[in-house]
This record gives structure tokens, sequence and C-alpha cells, in this order.
């Protein structure tokens, strides 16, 4: 799977612009301001239906206008898809796949796997759980595919015990028929997620083999209860036990919602012992080694959106980035002020150079 071209019409400063891309690397280059960022956010934004620099869809849209559009070519196998979005400043979202209406953010995500690096991606250390549960659970809906079905079923049980959490006092039958699903979905979204974990840390142990500095790094999976519990029958007596905490703070305090990933060297967070440049590196190492994951399970080619690769790297940081990048088994997309920060570092047959400038983009052979 790869994205093979990228249409946006009244998206942030490009007015219309459509070009074709590399199946390998490709490099976006310009000014600041100059939208090379705001081509990243489009293609995050057809996997996502949202963009990760605001959380207001009308600063996307060209002023004078009503809606902005977004449209690429995805070759999946020996298929070729066609995706479509469009949404207006009342925030109605129009999707389009093959041309059909009937179709949901969620056949987006599957055939357009995209991870993000940028300068704030070092909330996957110093940010909260929600953070570290996004970046593994897009390894998990990509690779189980049963975890999205099993994650809709739990996110209606949970938001029907919230629910009553509100009406009830005290824990009677119906508080204990939905804990039942509760545990039982619960039970499965932990398997799953620590079936995808062991795969993570094997792909990431292979990628860092041999790096001293990040190849003692641990994963623990945190399922968010505690360690103790061993058994379904042990979870469902603790939301029993936990029911009069749980109506005091008016939401469940238990549960696969509230997992998280432990990441250490030496028993101390990394955050604790390595630099922001090392954790940089490890940050790379992290998604690199996901999207290995992703790729090898299947037809999938995950994309690497990488905004401003060059900050706060050294040259040789720098280098074993582009170690990691040359073992990934993706389509990667990274910008730059400069193509001298980064072309050194790909194969010329392995890249596309690209200039952008006024809300226009063009190919470039330097």
């Amino acid at each position: 799977m790869s994205l093979a071209s990228l249409q946006l019409k009244q998206f942030r400063n490009f007015s219309e612009l459509q070009f074709h891309v590399n199946t390998a690397f490709n490099l976006i280059c310009g000014e600041n301001g100059s939208g090379k960022t705001s081509l990243l956010e489009a293609i995050y934004y057809l996997a996502h239906g949202r963009s990760f620099r605001t959380s207001k869809h009308q600063r996307l849209i060209q002023d004078e206008h009503e809606h902005f559009v977004l449209h690429a070519k995805v070759d999946y196998g020996e298929q070729t898809f066609s995706l479509g979005l469009q949404r207006d400043r009342q925030a109605e979202l129009l999707l389009r796949l093959n041309g059909s209406s009937s179709c949901k953010l969620a056949d987006f995500a599957t055939l357009l796997p995209v991870q993000l690096l940028t300068p704030d991606s070092f909330k996957l250390f110093f940010g909260g759980p929600k953070e570290r549960r996004q970046f593994f659970d897009m390894g998990v809906f990509h690779v189980e595919q049963q975890f999205f079905p099993v994650w809709q079923q739990f996110s209606r049980v949970l938001k029907q015990r919230n629910a009553l959490l509100k009406q009830s006092r005290r824990y009677d039958q119906q508080f204990e028929y939905w804990d039942q699903q509760f545990v039982t979905l619960a039970w499965q979204l932990q398997n799953l997620r620590q079936d995808y974990i062991a795969k993570l840390t094997a792909a990431y142990q292979q990628l860092t083999t041999d790096n001293a500095l990040l190849a003692d790094i641990s994963m623990q999976l945190q399922a968010g209860w505690p360690e103790k519990i061993q058994q379904p029958a042990e979870l469902q007596q603790l939301l029993e036990q936990n029911f009069q905490q749980d109506l005091r703070q008016g939401f469940t305090l238990y549960g696969p919602q509230k997992a998280d990933l432990k990441l250490r060297k030496a028993q101390l967070t990394v955050e604790e012992v390595l630099s922001r440049g090392q954790l940089k590196v490890l940050l790379f190492a992290l998604k690199v080694a996901q999207n290995n994951v992703i790729g090898n399970s299947g037809k999938k080619q995950p994309l690497l959106l990488i905004d401003d690769l060059a900050s706060e790297l050294d040259a040789g940081s720098t280098q074993t980035v582009f170690n990691y990048l040359t073992n990934i088994n993706s389509q990667v997309f990274i910008t730059a002020i400069n193509a001298d920060q980064v072309s050194p570092y790909i194969p010329a047959a392995s890249r596309q150079l690209f200039h952008v400038e006024h809300g226009q983009i063009t190919s470039t052979d330097r």
C-alpha cells in the first residue's frame, strides 16, 4: 500500500494543488510559512478526519470559501482506491471512497495508516497516558483485525456504565450486568494489546541491537487496573468494590481506557535518563519499529510523516535516524527548510524532492 497522489482545494494557503509522490522518500522543502507542513497536515487529515495542528477546522478553509476538499489515490495490493473528503464551515463532513458515499473514517484509516513525528511528539514521553494509548492503539488497530470492533463495543459499555453512575446510588443487578460485559471486553482488549506490544518490542530490539544507548529500553503495558488482578472475575470484583469511589468521581476509574505504556531504561523512565536529542532518536526508533510491525503484518505499507526532521539533532543523531529509516517498510514524507539538511542521507534513486512556495509545489532534481 502506498499513497500515489494528493490533491488539495481551498486548504490552508493552497487554492488548488495536485502532485504525484514517490513510493519511498518524499522531501518537501520551503521557507517557514510556505505550506510544507500543511501538506503533511492534509495527508494526516485524510487518515484521521482531524488536524494535528488545530481543533478548529474553520482555520483550514481558505478565506471567502465555504469548504476545503482533499483527494488521494492509494495503491493497495493490485487495486487503486480513490479517497475524497470535504469539510465545510459548519463542520459537515462528506466522504467518498471510489465514488461511493457509503463509507466511514475508519475505512480511510484502514487504507491509509499514517504515523506522525513533529516537535510536539515528545508528548509520548512527557504527556499523559492518553498520548501513549494513541500511539500503541494505532498499531493494534492496523495489526489486529478484532481490535476495532471490540473497542467499539467496549466504548459503548463504558459510556453506559458512566451514565448509570450519574443516575443510580447503589450497586444493583443493572450494574452487575454491565460490569460483566465490561470485563469480558476489557480482557479481550488487554490480550490484543499485549500481543501487539510483544511484536513491537521484538521489532524495536531488532532495529536498535547495535545502539548501546537504546538497546536495553523496555516496554511494559499497564492494563488500567492493578497488577495483582490476574483473572476476569477479580476485575469484576474490583469494579464492585470500587463502586462508591466511581460514584464520587462520576466515571469508571479502572479499565482499558486507563491503559498506559511505560518505557524504562535501567528501571528509570526514559525521560529521566535521556537528553532531549536522545529522546528524539528514541521517538524515531519507536515509530519505525511500529511501521515495520504494521508493514510486516499484511499488505499495508504505512506512511511516516516527519515535520522538521533536522531540529534538535546533531550530525551523529541524524545519521542514526536515517539508519533506522533505511530499514523501514514505509513511505516517508519529510519537511525541511533546506534540502541539504536531509538529502545527503537519502539515496538519490529512493527520493523525490519538492519545493513549496506561494501555495505551489514543484518537483526538483537537486
